[in-house]
């Protein structure tokens, strides 16, 4: 049942990262769809004038004009620039070949009026450097194994997260038992003897009054009537861990297996203890007793949830053993 539980809040976490994943997504693309064709056009021209030219490189300062130049100041700096960099003069060199291909192109975009006002827009505002998933993916055609391989990393990724998540919340899961044990407490303290922080309460966990037992700040005992006490301790709560990811748990099992290797288990030896009470004190003022009675007092309230732990009794001893 714990396990159970345990399962459902993880993929529920999943879910809703993948959630705000999506709402991400549609944030934008809006932007993405205010691209025009011609713009990717223009994206890489840019990137490659920084790349080949320099960084501080543009359309405008390669033809050695201003931004607001007219169609005739264009043509006669495309004339004096294409003289330098023709092929018939520069004979086996492909370097300048492409740069003349490359002129080409940005004078084409300066001749036509709205790829120039299109063009002027980013030489203000800068291009942007998320351009859509389609301009990337027409440059760089991933596989089916790359997209299956990304969508697995990713996967992983949103799993540790997720444990991570789970991990905290457990943990204040606990500290709040100890917490609303506590305040049970409080109400059934005398004048006399005031509240305790430690000993025995009640609480009601969805339809259940369970008994339980503060040992300490960070470690609570439920006794569920008619089955094994329940020992929950911050300290006992399963770190996450990057090898418990199914992308790297599944293959090393399978490896583990094939090699005939035996899984290392963590198992706990349960060291009872006796509770003492203290001297010249009567528990029963002070402690409700551990037997249900008819009359069920009434218990502090708090959120449904499943007590997760591990049913063992005293202390803790890790003991490790061969599966």
């Amino acid at each position: 049942m714990a396990n159970s539980n345990h399962h459902s809040r993880l993929v529920g976490r999943l879910g809703l990262l993948l959630v705000l994943f999506w709402l991400v997504l549609t944030f934008l693309a809006p932007q993405v769809k205010a691209w025009e064709q011609g713009d990717y056009e223009i994206f890489d021209l840019v990137d490659e004038l920084e790349k080949i030219e320099g960084k501080e490189v543009d359309f405008y300062s390669w033809l050695n004009i201003e931004p607001a130049a007219t169609d005739k100041q264009i043509n006669r700096a495309y004339k004096k620039l294409s003289l330098q960099l023709h092929p018939d003069k520069n004979k086996g060199d492909s370097k300048q070949r492409d740069r003349f291909a490359r002129l080409g192109k940005v004078v084409s975009i300066l001749r036509d009026g709205h790829k120039r006002e299109r063009y002027n827009f980013f030489y203000k505002n800068g291009v942007p450097k998320w351009r859509g998933t389609g301009y990337y993916y027409a440059r760089w055609r991933p596989g089916f194994f790359t997209v299956v391989i990304f969508l697995a990393v990713l996967a992983a990724g949103l799993q540790h997260l997720a444990s991570w998540i789970n991990y905290h919340q457990e943990k204040r899961r606990i500290r709040q038992f100890v917490k609303d044990a506590r305040s049970e407490m409080a109400t059934r303290a005398t004048k006399n003897v005031g509240a305790a922080t430690l000993g025995r309460s009640y609480l009601e966990i969805g339809k259940r009054v369970l008994r339980c037992e503060v040992k300490s700040d960070e470690y609570i005992v439920f006794y569920p009537e008619g089955e094994e006490r329940i020992d929950l301790n911050v300290e006992w709560v399963e770190k996450p861990s990057v090898k418990n990811v199914f992308l790297i748990a599944w293959p090393r099992r399978l490896v583990n297996r094939a090699l005939g290797k035996v899984d290392e288990v963590v198992e706990y030896e349960v060291v009872e203890e006796e509770d003492a009470e203290p001297e010249g004190v009567d528990a029963e003022k002070i402690l409700p007793s551990l037997e249900v009675s008819k009359k069920k007092p009434k218990a502090k309230k708090t959120e449904p949830m499943a007590v997760l732990g591990t049913k063992v009794g005293g202390r803790r001893r890790a003991i490790k053993k061969q599966q």
